[in-house]
């Protein structure tokens, strides 16, 4: 199984967890890093290039930050009509 394969197998917050972790890695270590998260034998794993882990995060979508939630949850709230709230009076 090549990089890209496992990748796609991972959910996005894991994705960005390996982003979030090997980060420095990526650019300090020729451009990829041997990561291993316990499912493959101890001293081996497999090598992730940052573009790999780019192109892969590409093609899931958008997962907004805290502030974004914030608005989308803010904007719902306003949107919804309780019952307390009718217009019938």
């Amino acid at each position: 199984m090549n990089a890209i394969d496992w990748l796609r197998t991972l959910h996005t917050k894991q994705l960005l967890g390996i982003k979030n972790d090997c980060y420095e890695g990526f650019f300090h270590r020729g451009g990829y890093v041997i990561y291993n998260n316990g499912y493959f034998p101890q001293g081996s794993g497999i090598k992730i290039t940052y573009e790999e882990l780019k192109q892969v995060l590409s093609e899931r979508p958008h997962v907004p930050n805290g502030a974004e939630t914030k608005r989308i949850r803010q904007k719902a709230a306003k949107q919804k009509v309780r019952s307390y709230q009718s217009s019938k009076f």
